[in-house]
């Protein structure tokens, strides 16, 4: 009876056994199914409202002036000695001559702490301000977004990275390298989107137009002078033209020649009786 008591136990014991192996198996298996569910939430997870870090805002400030100088190369001087005294640099210059007045552009990049300061200078260097403008861009949610976001996928190349490590088939290997290869694509796009905001909000941008207007009152004298040397231009150009022809002037004059001498033959021997 005790024999067949133990041996009723012992099949309990291993049908448990075995039921908690399935369980835990099971439990292991959901899981993972539930961290896998989870990375992909985190790669298009949006936590910028959940954030609790409180920023500066983040401001994009770019602006626009034109001027009237009273000599553009004394007021180019200035200008740079400006933007050399407030730490900013010249990142685009062009100067055009439009006859009536001589024109400058230039990009100037400027700390955006001295955007204020180096309109005011500036300005101050012209006889008379055209236009002023002034364009401001919160960029502040999209820095802080794009940064939550960059966590997001590199807590996701981690993950790639671990699994990658377990990856035994070469087709496993393969798909994991695909995703880890996108991810990392991702990271590096976000990575030069924060660049770009960083440096367009640490330094402002301003695009400066001066010109200075030429005296109007060489009117007569100075055209006069324009269509003489046009006209001698023009005469030296004929004349290189005709040396560049000559063959055909030659035969042009041979043929008018010889067309006439017949002409005038044939109405002798007309007249005659």
């Amino acid at each position: 009876m005790c024999k067949y008591l133990i041996l009723v136990l012992s099949i309990l014991v291993v049908g448990c056994g075995q039921r908690s192996d399935m369980s835990l198996a099971k439990t292991q298996e959901n899981f993972a199914v539930a961290d896998e569910a989870r990375a992909g939430d985190l790669a298009s997870a949006q936590p910028l409202s959940s954030s609790p870090v409180v920023r500066e805002r983040m401001l994009i400030r770019t602006g626009q002036l034109s001027m009237e100088v009273a000599d553009v190369g004394e007021s180019r001087k200035k200008i740079g000695e400006i933007s050399e005294r407030l730490n900013a640099y010249i990142s685009e210059e062009r100067l055009e001559n439009y006859g009536s007045r001589l024109n400058i552009s230039m990009t100037v990049r400027v700390p955006s702490i001295s955007y204020d300061s180096l309109v005011s200078l500036v300005e101050q260097v012209g006889e008379k301000t055209e236009n002023k403008s002034v364009n401001t861009q919160d960029v502040t949610e999209e820095f802080i977004d794009t940064e939550a976001r960059l966590k997001t996928k590199k807590e996701l190349e981690i993950r790639y990275r671990e699994i990658l490590k377990q990856a035994n088939s070469v087709t496993d290997i393969l798909s994991v390298e695909s995703q880890l290869n996108s991810v990392r694509g991702e990271i590096e796009s976000m990575e030069g989107r924060l660049k770009y905001l960083s440096s367009q909000v640490a330094f402002s941008t301003l695009s400066l137009t001066f010109y200075q207007s030429i005296d109007s009152d060489f009117g007569f004298a100075g055209q006069l002078g324009n269509g003489i040397k046009n006209g001698w231009t023009n005469l030296l150009s004929f004349i290189i033209g005709l040396v560049n022809i000559w063959p055909f002037l030659i035969l042009i004059t041979g043929g008018v020649w010889f067309f006439f001498r017949w002409k005038r033959k044939k109405k002798m021997n007309t007249t005659q009786p």
